[in-house]
């Protein structure tokens, strides 16, 4: 093989080693940052599922925005941990001031405290409730590195719309049964100024 062709053979094999060194360095790095946030490297939830009977009185919770109030019927019995977490977090404030970081018109807005370093995941708690407008669940991060569809504890999104494609992929643990002239007025950036759930 004449000398030109062969050093043209090795700088395209280098260009290669390059490109797939890259690739392979860039993907490295994504696995090294999300394994770390992975919901296997949470800790334990920092609360105690409550008895049966205990659990069910929590049947409804308010969002306070800076619009106006939306009002939700809860489903302890589909979601328990979802929703004792709810209550968990609504009795310490960690709602409280916190916004709405992400709207995807017509479809979904998102909630709460914007982190990518929590302390705990939430098991999947898939149900038969249908994925619908005014549907409430928590956000979780991505199946290639959550297959288990962990959610995460501080991020609830609502439907705007039906979605039925997410039956079964994220878990549904209520819905809006009032307030939902606020919940259209609702844009990213507004406040969630509290979320409160009532024991009855």
């Amino acid at each position: 093989m004449p000398q030109t062709l062969q050093l043209k053979s090795l700088t395209a094999h280098l260009a290669i080693s390059t490109k797939q060194s890259k690739s392979m360095m860039i993907l490295a790095l994504l696995m090294i940052f999300f394994v770390h946030d992975s919901p296997k490297a949470f800790a334990q939830v920092p609360f105690t599922l409550p008895p049966r009977e205990q659990l069910m009185r929590l049947q409804t919770a308010q969002i306070d925005t800076n619009k106006g109030s939306i009002f939700i019927e809860l489903y302890p019995e589909s979601a328990p941990a979802h929703v004792a977490n709810l209550k968990y977090r609504a009795d310490k404030g960690l709602f409280r001031n916190t916004q709405f970081h992400k709207l995807t018109p017509g479809y979904v807005l998102q909630g709460g405290r914007s982190s990518t370093k929590l302390r705990y995941a939430l098991p999947a708690e898939f149900n038969q409730h249908p994925q619908e407008r005014g549907s409430i669940g928590m956000a979780r991060i991505e199946d290639l590195i959550n297959p288990e569809r962990n959610s995460d504890p501080a991020q609830i999104y609502i439907l705007l719309s039906d979605a039925p494609h997410m039956t079964g992929k994220y878990t549904n643990f209520g819905r809006v049964i009032s307030g939902f002239a606020v919940l259209d007025k609702l844009r990213q950036g507004d406040q969630i100024k509290d979320v409160k759930v009532f024991v009855r």
